[in-house]
């Protein structure tokens, strides 16, 4: 098994270290960034130097690390080194569409394209960190990383399906940071921020995220136009403390538009489940903002 490399930061060097330890020891670096700690990177895996591009066209499974905005660059400037046999998995935090891109790039050279989410953060994990993976490649991928300690699962469906996950559940995990920063400054001019959190615990301690997401589905299907005009006098709260609230206007016009598409169907509160909630919503999406 020969591993290539497509960018040698945090994330790969950590991920290749955690292979050369379970015993992937012909292992191609390959990054057009040297900084102060390539060196130490190369030796966790016994290598002195970064190696020539073409060197990616002798492995087996080729991991691109590179960054969002050049994942298909980068793709595009390797793929006459790119053979048939060859799986090429893009590990980049990017969206669906990106990742359709690279697929294009990579399936004119012959070689297999494995869309890759990474689901967690890379260094305390290492090669175990869990990965969804979609595309021709993605099986292939898992069958050979597998033995390697590679938590990879495959998920059916055209390419981007697992990046869709990842960044749908950013969207809310990045989404909820920014509203604690948004809501608990401010609260901290007033001297509450540790009452909020304790209001917050109080209401939703015993629930898990899941639950937590369809409970308040469930409940802004009863009362949308309400809680969008409470959302603006929160967000006007936190104007008035001196601080822009982007995040919470932005959830107060989300909530306002739903709020106008419930009231339009004439049947806001009856539904039967959030599923049916999201039905509601979701037709006809891609023509409204």
């Amino acid at each position: 098994m020969r591993v290539g490399f497509l960018g040698f930061g945090e994330a790969a060097s950590s991920i290749a270290a955690g292979l050369y330890e379970a015993g992937v020891q012909d292992i191609v670096a390959y990054d057009v960034m040297v900084g102060p700690k390539t060196s130490e990177r190369l030796a966790r895996i016994g290598r002195h130097r970064l190696h020539e591009a073409a060197e990616l066209g002798t492995c087996d499974v080729v991991f691109s690390a590179v960054t969002a905005d050049t994942c298909v660059q980068a793709a595009s400037e390797i793929a006459s080194f790119l053979r048939a046999g060859q799986v090429y998995a893009d590990l980049n935090s990017c969206s669906p569409a990106v990742k359709a891109q690279v697929d294009q790039v990579v399936a004119n050279t012959g070689a297999l394209f494995a869309g890759v989410a990474v689901m967690s953060a890379v260094p305390p994990l290492r090669q175990r960190v869990p990965m969804l993976a979609d595309g021709p490649g993605a099986a292939v991928l898992a069958e050979r990383m597998t033995p390697y300690g590679m938590q990879i699962e495959v998920v059916p469906g055209a390419v981007g399906a697992a990046a869709a996950i990842k960044m749908f559940r950013s969207a809310i995990v990045k989404g909820v940071e920014a509203l604690f920063l948004e809501a608990l400054v401010p609260a901290r001019l007033y001297g509450v921020d540790q009452r909020v959190l304790d209001s917050l615990s109080a209401s939703f301690g015993s629930m898990d995220i899941a639950r937590l997401g369809t409970y308040l589905l469930e409940r802004h299907a009863q009362h949308a136009a309400r809680r969008a005009h409470e959302l603006q006098e929160a967000a006007a709260t936190i104007a008035e403390c001196g601080l822009t609230p982007h995040a919470t206007e932005g959830g107060a016009q989300r909530l306002t538009w739903s709020a106008e598409r419930l009231q339009a169907r004439r049947d806001t509160g009856d539904f039967a489940s959030y599923s049916a909630l999201l039905d509601a919503l979701a037709g006809g999406v891609r023509q409204t903002t």
